[in-house]
């Protein structure tokens, strides 16, 4: 049976690289191509702003002269962050483009300082330096997790996010997702602002049993005032971090906070850089920091690993709502640095989507998922599932 032709992606060049430039060798970037897609979910999915059936995604591929491919995808929820995938597209398809076809995928360093100069174009530029890791394990037959100097990892723990509108729908999900599912931690939605957030916890903690490592996020809901009365009750259900308790004027504010409250303080959309960590790390206003990849990348996040086993700070690998590809880069990241245990990593949405366009070896098991030992990540395209998905 002959395969699915593959569709045409966005900013391909069918006449080879721009004017001016000599054709490719072998193993330089010949192509950048990206794919807009649409991805069900099981049921929908209550967020803390927008309730959805579905996912906007960007595919980015990176494509060789010789047709080695690295590729990276990021969700794209312009309710909550402005983007969609056209727009991310645009700004590789424009920006980017012109610097990387043509490029040594091993000139890393100096692709990723000429992608910073685009200051507004943040996502796409880490959504580029994850398809460089995935290309340069490929061109070297290396998975990704040896590169970054891990042996012959250990399968990475994972966390699910439970996402519900009421206290009794988040301890139900939680239930399913330790005991059906067999996941190792759960992060709850402390969205009420109210005493029902901690009755809330205190019932999954009673249902799911004292060895889970729980942490909960309130997504900047509350005011400082909610934040200093309530969340400090939840110690006493053994809760590990509460994560972006309130929107903060200034990070004095944040730093008092952190202060005040008995449980560490994660950091997530306030870390949307390496800047941004060491301000928050110097004025001692979180006690843990989120890192995810489509915001810093891979290189990125790497300082910011690093800054932070410097500071004695935990780090958790945060979830972008990724599919099958996305959580592949997420556990080569986790399960190259032991500082990173004990924490699991947040990589759950594959279990929250009915479909992909995931191709290769994924193993979940027993709440963990195995790294797998093929060159890259591990990850390629179905390139028949990406054809039904697809969007103009």
């Amino acid at each position: 049976m002959n395969s699915p032709r593959r569709p045409r992606a966005r900013g391909r060049s069918p006449n080879g690289p721009p004017p001016g430039r000599n054709a490719p060798r072998g193993d330089r970037i010949a192509r950048v191509e990206t794919y807009c897609l649409e991805l069900p979910y099981r049921k929908a999915v209550q967020f803390h702003s927008v309730t959805e059936a579905k996912g906007q995604y960007l595919l980015v591929r990176l494509v060789t002269g010789d047709g080695a491919e690295g590729i990276a995808e990021s969700v794209a929820r312009p309710a909550q962050t402005g983007e969609d995938p056209r727009r991310l597209a645009h700004g590789i398809e424009t920006f980017f483009r012109p610097l990387l076809e043509g490029a040594d995928p091993f000139d890393h360093n100096r692709l990723w300082g000429a992608m910073g100069r685009f200051r507004a174009c943040r996502t796409e530029r880490a959504l580029v330096d994850v398809a460089l890791w995935d290309l340069k394990g490929k061109l070297l037959a290396q998975p990704v997790c040896r590169l970054l100097g891990a042996g012959a990892p250990d399968p990475v723990p994972v966390g699910w996010i439970v996402h519900g509108d009421s206290a009794r729908a988040q301890t139900r999900e939680a239930v399913r997702a330790v005991e059906e599912l067999g996941f190792s931690a759960l992060k709850l939605k402390t969205w009420k602002r109210s005493l029902e957030d901690v009755a809330m916890v205190r019932d999954v903690r009673k249902a799911v049993g004292e060895d889970r490592i729980i942490w909960v996020d309130a997504n900047g809901a509350y005011s400082e005032t909610e934040a200093r009365t309530i969340l400090p009750r939840l110690a006493e259900y053994g809760i590990a971090f509460i994560e972006e308790p309130c929107e903060f004027s200034d990070v004095r504010r944040m730093a008092l906070m952190a202060k005040a409250l008995p449980v560490a303080l994660l950091g997530d959309q306030s870390c949307g850089s390496l800047a941004a960590v060491h301000g928050l790390v110097r004025a001692d206003a979180v006690g843990a920091v989120s890192v995810k990849l489509r915001r810093t990348g891979i290189t990125e996040s790497l300082k910011i690993i690093a800054l932070a086993e410097a500071a004695g700070i935990p780090v958790v690998i945060g979830t972008d709502s990724e599919s099958r590809i996305g959580a592949l880069a997420r556990i080569h990241l986790r399960a190259a640095l032991p500082t990173l245990a004990p924490w699991p990593t947040e990589t759950h949405f594959f279990e929250k989507l009915a479909d992909d366009v995931f191709a290769g070896a994924f193993n979940f098991k027993g709440g963990c998922i195995a790294v797998p030992d093929a060159p890259g990540f591990g990850a390629g395209i179905d390139w028949g599932k990406l054809e039904k998905y697809r969007v103009d």
